[in-house]
């Protein structure tokens, strides 16, 4: 009877570690899964997920922009002026705002060449690039102090929105997902 147990215990401890994997959540207890190019959730209900986004008959994959990861250069992050743990690099207008915004109809040259664009990344604490996910402007503030889970202090917002706003220009990126306020309030026009 004794080694049933032991052999039962030590089956579910096996099971665990075999499904886990690393990575910071956001404040939603999500993250990026860059090893299998996904998106998904710990913390909430499968029923609470967004579902694929879905634009042109297209459905959204980080995969279809083949972006090629490298070390940043620094330790300091963009948004918060801060040295980081873990540094990694961070698209401005992130893959899925593309994809939304226009780049759905783009080639997969186009979507490649976006998407290693460096003018569209920044160095970005690893906490703070999961808290701001695929968010755009208003979301990433919003999500920076909303007491739900890592609350952080944007110190170069407006310098963000206005290499947000560049790099959508040069990409002929729609702002119809935009809050015109958000802009206004750092004196840029959208």
């Amino acid at each position: 009877m004794f080694p049933k147990v032991w052999l039962l215990i030590l089956g579910i401890l096996i099971s665990q570690t075999a499904v886990s994997h690393g990575g910071g959540l956001n404040s939603q207890g999500c993250h990026n899964d860059r090893k299998m190019a996904s998106y998904h959730c710990h913390r909430s209900p499968a029923s609470n997920m967004d579902p694929p986004k879905r634009v042109s008959g297209q459905t959204y994959s980080r995969a279809l922009f083949n972006y090629r990861s490298y070390k940043s250069i620094t330790s300091l992050g963009f948004y918060t002026n801060m040295t980081c743990q873990v540094v990694n690099i961070d698209h401005v207008v992130s893959l899925k705002d593309a994809f939304i915004s226009g780049a759905n109809k783009w080639s997969s040259a186009q979507k490649m060449t976006f998407a290693n664009d460096r003018d569209n990344h920044v160095p970005s604490c690893s906490q703070v690039n999961s808290s701001k996910g695929s968010a755009g402007p208003r979301d990433f503030l919003r999500r920076s102090h909303d007491g739900k889970g890592l609350d952080y202090r944007i110190v170069r917002f407006c310098e963000y929105l206005s290499r947000y706003h560049s790099v959508k220009l040069a990409y002929d990126l729609s702002f119809a997902n935009n809050s015109k306020a958000i802009f206004q309030n750092c004196g840029v026009t959208i």
